[in-house]
């Protein structure tokens, strides 16, 4: 006897996998929503095209690259499945619910749950007269990436003193603005927010570091975390533009997951990280894949950079060599055979080039 949908849905075990059946999505949607799964496992989430037995529970239709004739296609195949349309240009009203691109974890997971738990019914609707417009193939790439050196001003200075572990207090054309405690992962701003801003924004700004022993600290200054602080300094210093190390091919990879919620957020530093733990990949491959404004890609890997956690293999500059390299000797030329042998191997060459 065949059971309705949501009985099936009460009757398998708590444990078992929530299917998602995708129509309209090509490999790429599909491996980003794979990873999505993947890295949330514990919420149970798999693709139907992985798993070719099971009964789908959801489905997510992709209606960007056929219409909504797809969507109609759809719901005759399969009526009473709990659907969600996915489109960077969802119409007013719409049939069902609507998950919007670019993908999002945290708008994935919660519009798949509410699906789960309350089915929502189709509302009556018709399908538009003219077709929603395709997105465009990729993002605006802006006409030239500007570009800034980490290792200058106010943002080089502290990240110098963490990477040494050493105890210093920063001065700004003698203004003492804030002591970095390198030595206990520390810092003591001794000015306010605004100002440090206008500080990195300033390239102009005289920036000296001063022994402590010389420059004792006032007892009121407040002591916090230092890499929440390189990390919001390397966001004001970058301003959108891209480190001067990386290039378009330059191999960029995290050698650990930053504690983002800890640090000043950044616009798709999620979906960054993610990508960035996992692979290997240059700025072609992340714009490829993840489709995401270059001045927020840009912020995210000079604040990653600030606290160590990007891995730039082409970064460091080759030492000299102080002696000279080992080389082989010479291959020495082959003895000459003498008279008798050339006659003999003239002799052997002509008969076989007659036959």
């Amino acid at each position: 006897m065949d059971l309705p949908l949501d009985a099936r849905r009460l009757l398998r075990p708590a444990s078992a996998p929530v299917t998602v059946l995708t129509a309209g999505m090509d490999e790429r949607k599909l491996a980003l929503l794979r990873l999505a799964f993947r890295m949330h496992a514990g919420l149970g989430y798999r693709l139907a095209v992985d798993a070719a037995d099971a009964q789908p529970d959801l489905a997510l239709v992709d209606i960007d690259g056929e219409g909504w004739p797809l969507w109609q296609c759809f719901r005759q195949a399969h009526p009473k499945l709990p659907a969600a349309i996915v489109s960077a240009t969802p119409p007013q009203r719409a049939p069902a619910p609507i998950l919007k691109k670019p993908l999002r974890v945290e708008q994935l997971f919660p519009l798949l749950r509410e699906l789960q738990e309350k089915p929502v019914a189709d509302t009556a609707w018709s399908p538009p007269s003219t077709p929603p417009p395709k997105p465009s193939a990729r993002p605006a790439r802006p006409a030239v990436i500007e570009r800034f050196d980490p290792a200058s001003g106010l943002l080089g200075q502290a990240c110098l003193l963490q990477r040494q572990h050493q105890d210093a207090l920063i001065l700004a054309d003698g203004e003492p603005i804030v002591a970095i405690l390198g030595s206990r992962n520390e810092a003591r701003p001794l000015c306010g927010a605004a100002r440090l801003r206008e500080i990195c924004q300033i390239g102009a700004t005289a920036i000296q570091p001063t022994p402590l022993t010389r420059a004792p600290l006032p007892a009121e200054a407040p002591a916090c975390p230092l890499k929440p602080l390189l990390w919001q300094l390397a966001i004001w210093s970058a301003r959108g533009r891209l480190i001067r190390q990386i290039q378009a091919d330059t191999p960029l990879r995290l050698r650990h997951w930053p504690n983002l919620t800890r640090l000043a957020p950044i616009p798709d530093a999620l979906r960054v990280s993610a990508l960035l733990c996992r692979a290997t990949v240059n700025l072609r491959v992340i714009a490829r894949m993840l489709r995401i404004a270059p001045a927020d890609l840009f912020d995210f890997l000079a604040a990653a950079h600030s606290i160590g956690a990007l891995d730039i293999p082409q970064e460091g500059k080759l030492g000299v060599i102080a002696s000279p390299p080992v080389r082989g000797q010479p291959p020495q030329p082959e003895a000459a055979p003498d008279a008798s042998r050339r006659s003999l191997l003239s002799r052997l060459l002509r008969k076989i080039t007659g036959l």
